[in-house]
């Protein structure tokens, strides 16, 4: 039986240690997701933790694998030298995008789960991974803020190019404003009354919890001016009517839940009430300019 070279051996070695590495990359990451879910109940949390831990494995078994086919010698140094120049050379997006990936972890800009607009994109941060931010999309043809069914792929390196902005990462409400315009000869007095009680009432359940998160967002970021989470009504004059608008704290992804709910218990409310209306542009057409046949004319 003829002798098998120790080149073809040293092959078969090396490519059964490569298995050998990518199965335990693979039971690593079962590892950590199993323990992740028993020890970590909040779900934004749990992937953002089991993201970094996933690619931290991925990118280490690479290494590994790297050297067992060009050993930990010279050569391994050589060869990862000429890798990165290759590949900062002709892949200056994927080391931007890299870099990107580097600022959201270190930098804390965004987790899983987080609501976020990176340049114009608005949606849900799905998963993060070393190249790209997978968003759900909300917004654009769909009024508000639903989801559009999309998912979005965007390359970390727009970290750097774009604006970043998170709605619910240090303080998890939003202010938001309902106006309704109302003709001075209503009761305006009586529709203001009722627009703040109702924002009361939407409100009142979570007053005390977004307080104290605003008092950590202050605290963390002293320029924060304290304010109230209360409801607040504002009353402007204009030429045609008065605007109420009724200034209220709520949870960003009930936003326009919380409205439309609003303007329905309104618009009832106003309709049972004889002196309250609610104003509208109207175009009262006085005359016409008299029709001239052009063609007597000529």
């Amino acid at each position: 039986m003829p002798e098998i070279p120790a080149v073809y051996l040293d092959i078969v070695w090396k490519f059964v240690l490569s298995l050998i590495v990518l199965i335990i990359m693979l039971g690593t990451n079962r590892a950590i997701s199993s323990l992740l879910r028993k020890h970590i109940k909040e779900a934004s949390h749990r992937h953002t933790l089991q993201m970094l831990l996933r690619n931290g494995v991925l990118i280490l078994g690479a290494i590994i694998i790297l050297a067992i086919w060009l050993g930990f010698g010279s050569s391994f140094t050589v060869a990862m030298g000429i890798l990165g120049a290759g590949i900062a050379f002709a892949s200056q997006e994927v080391i931007g995008s890299l870099a990107g990936y580097l600022n959201i972890v270190t930098g804390n800009l965004f987790r899983i789960g987080d609501r976020v607009r990176i340049g114009n994109v608005v949606g849900d941060v799905l998963d993060i991974s070393p190249l790209r931010t997978m968003v759900m999309e909300i917004g654009d043809w769909v009024k508000a803020d639903q989801y559009t069914g999309r998912i979005v792929s965007i390359a970390n390196r727009a970290v750097f190019s774009d604006p970043v902005v998170n709605y619910t990462q240090h303080w998890p409400y939003l202010w938001d404003e309902v106006m309704v315009p109302i003709p001075y000869d209503s009761n305006w007095q009586k529709a203001a009354k009722i627009i703040l009680e109702h924002g009361q009432e939407y409100s009142s359940h979570f007053q005390a919890k977004a307080k104290a998160e605003l008092q950590k967002a202050v605290e963390r970021y002293p320029a924060i001016r304290e304010t109230s989470v209360e409801p607040t009504l504002y009353t402007v004059m204009t030429d045609n009517w008065i605007e109420v608008t009724l200034r209220y704290v709520v949870d960003p992804r009930e936003r326009r839940t919380v409205k439309g709910q609003l303007h329905r218990e309104l618009l009832q409310h106003f309709g049972e009430a004889p002196d309250i209306t609610v104003a509208s542009v109207t175009v009262e057409i006085v005359g016409f300019p008299p029709l001239t046949d052009t063609r007597s004319a000529q």
